[in-house]
């Protein structure tokens, strides 16, 4: 015999997924739109349409305006509708760069991308100082315990940086955040001072200064870090790189 309440549930999900498609498609078709709009568009309730937004918009499917007021297509939607850039051209747009950011600061520079839950080295120019961090092209590390990958996760809604580490969080070093709350206040601070920090995060004695890179439609792609060796990178050299690598993010997003 069936399960009424599964069915029911099931009927449930697919409307919701029904509504939720709706909304997109509405919103495809103007610049924004007001809460009212939308639960008239749909026929629900305003407070069925504002549960639905609140999902959308914590996925990074939709947007809501600084006021409040209105609502607009999110940047994971208009990233998937532009389509990613292809990492060859990444990598030979931002190769010249590396070697610059490394000339001008004096260490290592590297390229990272977010892949899964992981951050992984698509690039790298090594410092030219004997003692030295050394690039690690092709390695994955938990994004969560490096610079760049903090610096990527910072661009993401908080829900999926609890997705994708719904299990918990891994410790590589003792400095290795505790949890996944911790990383999310970490990913805060992150955005709010502009620059993300690796400070003994994922190698003892190696920090790490980390920034997005965007293209030149706002989504995005990548990041670029400094490591150096803890005696020659503090907080406070960290901020001073800050400005270069803001920089050099946006010399490389402008070419792609």
């Amino acid at each position: 015999m069936p399960n009424e309440s599964n069915g029911s549930d099931d009927a449930y999900a697919a409307s919701s997924v029904g509504n939720a498609l709706r909304t997109l498609v509405f919103l495809r078709g103007r610049q924004d739109a007001r809460l009212t709009d939308i639960s008239d568009h749909l026929g629900v309730a305003r407070s069925t349409a504002h549960r639905l937004l609140t999902t959308l918009r914590g996925h990074g499917f939709v947007e809501q305006e600084p006021a409040g007021r209105r609502y607009r297509l999110g940047p994971v939607l208009l990233g998937l509708a532009r389509g990613p850039v292809d990492e060859p051209s990444l990598l030979r747009v931002a190769r010249p760069h590396l070697f610059r950011l490394r000339d001008t600061a004096a260490e290592t520079s590297n390229l990272l991308v977010l892949d899964g839950p992981d951050s992984r080295f698509a690039d790298g120019v090594e410092g030219p100082h004997p003692l030295r961090v050394g690039t690690r092209t092709g390695d994955r590390v938990p994004a969560y315990a490096t610079a760049g990958g903090k610096a990527l996760l910072a661009e993401l809604p908080p829900e999926a940086s609890r997705t994708r580490y719904r299990r918990g969080l891994r410790r590589l070093t003792s400095a290795t955040l505790p949890d996944v709350n911790a990383l999310l206040d970490d990913l805060i601070a992150t955005r709010a001072r502009g620059y993300a920090l690796n400070i003994d995060e994922s190698v003892t004695g190696v920090h790490g200064v980390g920034v997005p890179v965007h293209d030149r439609y706002g989504t995005c792609v990548a990041a670029v870090t400094v490591s150096a060796p803890s005696t020659r990178m503090d907080v406070a050299r960290a901020a001073e790189l800050a400005p270069l690598l803001r920089q050099t993010a946006e010399r490389i997003g402008a070419e792609l």
